[in-house]
């Protein structure tokens, strides 16, 4: 389980990868096991061909020697060696030689009938004479020599006698079992030599690339004539010692070599044959080292090709995944810029388009909700409208009554600009001029209510700012705010500024008053509530303006409150220049 729960875990292009292992690793298998299949139906069929070569080699060996000594039999028994060997004292000269001549002939026939015969010698006791096929009398072969391999055939085995680096097959006639016997009872010797350059051609001819070699307990003879690794198998396999045919591997010097071994009981001889084992399989090696080069290949082929699938699904995918977060943190000023035209590019599009659908939905609902929040202001301000009409109708009469027609006459004129702003709801923008003068009337009538109490100091907004366009009702309710929250309580020397400076990109309004009406927490309670992204709970007052402005010119815009060098509240309102 846990294994299985660390390959869940684990990343797409890792498990790309892990799913084409585990696909092609049993191919791997199949392949490996075909290939080691083939390497054991080849080590068979070579087992038998060399078996059948050994076996038909010995066998044709066998029948070649059996019918030298039916031959040599027949010699000897042949009526005019015979005569000459019985009655020899009784034959002419001339006889003789006819005989003779007749006998040479005949074991130049008997030589000519195998190829593995090299000469064919006859010695006559009667006549002490050799007759030879190298030569038609003495010639190389003398009496002494031919005496001596038959005392070799006498110490060794029957019927192949080994000596001098030369192979004979010998018959006397008659036949003595051991040499004790007198030289006197030996009418003849038919001695036979095979040719030892013949043997190692027939031996050679088993395989180009193995080694041959015929052997008894004295003497060997190699398709090579280096019978070192020859030694080294015969000491480890013991092969004087086996009766039977050997099939078997051995290392000799880092070297793996078969080895095949049959015993012929009738030659009282064997057959040895090796062969190193890269020269039998080495296409098959070499298929080996191939089909390793075929796994490190496919390996290298399944990371590139995971690769490439992680190029094409899983980098799009994690992109896409990124996006997705993004998204979900609430940044929709997402692009994906994916130029592909695969089906991963319509996602992504589609995904671009989404974002964009949803930031317009998003952002129409927010309008919404501000305009909502608008209609609120509006009406609240209706209801404030009548209590500002009332104590403004009051301070004319009190005014009439007081015959204070000059101050009467200021009033009646702001009133009526006043209301006459106010009650205009057919645009929602206004050049900020107007909203200026607007805010310059109330401030006038309260001027006039608290003359004894409150000094008012009211700029005049500079002429290249005179045509912004700006909402309504953003700068007397400020002034407003200051008014009844921050100069309320005051009874004399309050003091209240409204003035205009600007930076590079932005018009400042900045409103501040004398009054106690906000202490310092009160005031950073105020600046944390602009501050925050969502104010649903305000909807009159700074926080509905500084929001107001926010939606129309964006970030940057707004309102920021501080304390006053006055010693009450500065709002400093923010607008853009070319807005």
């Amino acid at each position: 389980m846990r294994v299985w729960s660390r390959i869940r875990n684990l990343s797409i292009f890792h498990k790309l990868i892990l799913t084409f292992v585990l696909i092609t690793l049993p191919l791997f298998g199949l392949s490996l096991r075909m290939n080691e299949l083939g390497k054991k139906e080849v080590q068979t069929q070579l087992s038998n061909t060399m078996k059948s070569q050994i076996h038909y080699y010995f066998l044709s060996l066998q029948n070649e020697i059996q019918q030298i000594i039916r031959n040599q039999q027949e010699i000897v028994n042949d009526e005019q060696l015979q005569n000459l060997v019985g009655m020899e004292s009784i034959l002419s000269d001339y006889e003789k030689a006819q005989t003779i001549n007749y006998l040479a002939n005949k074991l130049k026939s008997f030589k000519g009938s195998n190829a593995n015969i090299k000469d064919v010698s006859l010695y006559l006791y009667a006549i002490d004479d050799v007759i030879t096929t190298m030569n038609a009398k003495l010639g190389t072969v003398t009496k002494e020599n031919m005496e001596d391999v038959s005392n070799a055939i006498n110490q060794r085995s029957f019927p192949l006698t080994y000596l001098n680096d030369r192979l004979y097959v010998n018959l006397y006639y008659p036949q003595r079992p051991t040499s004790a016997q007198a030289d006197g009872d030996v009418s003849l010797i038919l001695q036979v030599e095979l040719s030892i350059d013949a043997l190692r051609t027939a031996l050679g001819n088993f395989h180009p690339n193995g080694q041959t070699v015929l052997f008894s307990d004295a003497w060997a003879i190699g398709s090579h004539s280096d019978l070192t690794l020859f030694e080294q198998f015969s000491n480890h396999l013991s092969l004087e010692r086996l009766s039977e045919s050997v099939q078997s591997s051995l290392s000799v010097g880092g070297v793996k070599y078969l080895i095949f071994y049959e015993k012929s009981l009738s030659l009282d001889t064997g057959l040895l044959f090796y062969i190193s084992e890269d020269i039998v399989l080495g296409t098959l090696k070499s298929y080996q080292s191939w089909f390793w080069l075929l796994i490190a290949s496919s390996l290298i082929i399944v990371i590139t090709f995971s690769y490439m699938i992680y190029m094409l699904i899983h980098q799009p995918l994690r992109r896409l995944v990124e996006q997705f977060k993004r998204v979900d943190a609430g940044r929709f000023d997402v692009s994906t810029s994916y130029v592909n035209q695969d089906e991963f590019g319509y996602l992504f599009r589609q995904f671009d388009k989404m974002v964009n659908n949803l930031k317009v939905s998003i952002d129409d609902l927010y309008i919404q909700k501000i305009r909502l929040q608008h209609a609120e202001l509006q009406q609240l301000q209706a209801q404030i409208n009548p209590h500002f009409l009332y104590n403004s109708f009051f301070i004319l009469h009190r005014l009439i009554l007081n015959y204070d027609i000059d101050s009467a006459k200021i009033v009646s004129k702001n009133l009526g600009s006043y209301f006459q702003y106010i009650t205009r709801n057919a645009k929602k923008e206004v050049p900020l001029v107007e909203e200026v003068n607007h805010a310059r009337s109330y401030v006038e009538i309260q001027n006039v209510r608290f003359s004894n109490r409150i000094n008012a100091v009211f700029e005049e907004l500079p002429e290249r700012f005179h045509e912004i366009q700006a909402p309504r009702l953003i700068l007397q309710p400020i002034i407003e705010n200051a008014y009844q929250h921050g100069l309320g309580e005051v009874v004399e020397q309050g003091r209240l500024s409204i003035r205009f400076a600007s930076n590079e990109q932005q018009l400042l309004m900045i409103v501040e008053d004398s009054g106690p009406g906000l202490d310092d927490s009160a005031i950073h309670d105020l600046a944390s509530k602009l501050n925050q992204s969502d104010n649903s709970g305000e909807s009159t007052g700074l926080i509905n303006v500084h929001r107001r402005l926010q939606l129309k010119y964006g970030n940057g815009s707004g309102i920021a409150v501080a304390r006053s060098d006055l010693g009450g509240l500065l709002v400093r309102m923010s607008i853009p220049f070319e807005t």
